[in-house]
């Protein structure tokens, strides 16, 4: 995948983070290494495991951080996972990576709320994720509440996650503007698009998308 690049048309270099979650993920691995095999005492066990956690929350933090420039909002992010895996079964470890928070589990409850028929299998530690449904109805797609429902602070963030939730079916300018929550959306999806974004318009897809419309084509970027 190419380079993104960053809002001032610079792009963005993942190298530090990505050293930070290598670093992080060895620190940890060096803390159990040099935990006592024999006669572990429980409480050098909780100085371990404390350890441990610290380091797993830097590596945590480095993921977020790359996810939010390579993909958005940690609901985009499973969104887009779970529909590039549609009725595979995926395993709570796997979507609290992608999310990179531990509340990831109410992004999941957030998405079925908008519509997507995601089904728990079992409980506990065996319990797993998957997503019956390739896309959404077009008229849940289209609905006032879909577009109310879509969160971030950030208008590119909106705008992309719902671009996730309607694919393949195109969206208007006024639901578009109305998800971004600014008048200059143009220049946000245009951003989207030279991150590496797959949006036409109906320039690129007239059988396909109407006139000033705009949807995205393909999950895949």
């Amino acid at each position: 995948m190419e380079v993104p690049p960053s809002e001032d048309g610079r792009l963005l270099d993942h190298s530090e983070q990505l050293e930070k979650l290598e670093r992080s993920l060895k620190d940890a691995l060096a803390v159990v290494q040099a935990t006592p095999r024999v006669d572990l005492k429980p409480q050098d066990w909780l100085e371990t495991a404390a350890k441990v956690g610290t380091h797993l929350a830097e590596s945590r933090d480095a993921l977020a951080k790359v996810r939010q420039d390579v993909v958005g909002g940690a609901s985009a992010a499973l969104l887009l996972y779970l529909r590039g895996h549609p009725g595979e079964a995926i395993l709570p470890q796997q979507l609290e990576g992608v999310a990179a928070i531990r509340a990831w589990a109410r992004r999941i409850r957030d998405l079925r709320q908008f519509g997507w028929e995601i089904d728990t299998i079992g409980s506990g530690a065996e319990a797993f994720y998957r997503l019956t449904a390739s896309h959404l109805d077009e008229s849940v797609a289209s609905s006032e509440e879909t577009i109310e429902s879509v969160g971030g602070t950030d208008p590119a963030d909106r705008l992309i996650e719902y671009l996730l939730h309607i694919c393949p079916w195109p969206a208007s300018p006024q639901q578009l503007e109305r998800v971004a929550k600014t008048p200059t959306w143009r220049q946000e999806l245009r951003e989207l698009i030279d991150q590496g974004w797959l949006i036409q318009s109906h320039d690129d897809a007239p059988e396909e998308v109407p006139q000033g419309h705009y949807r995205l084509a393909d999950l895949e970027r």
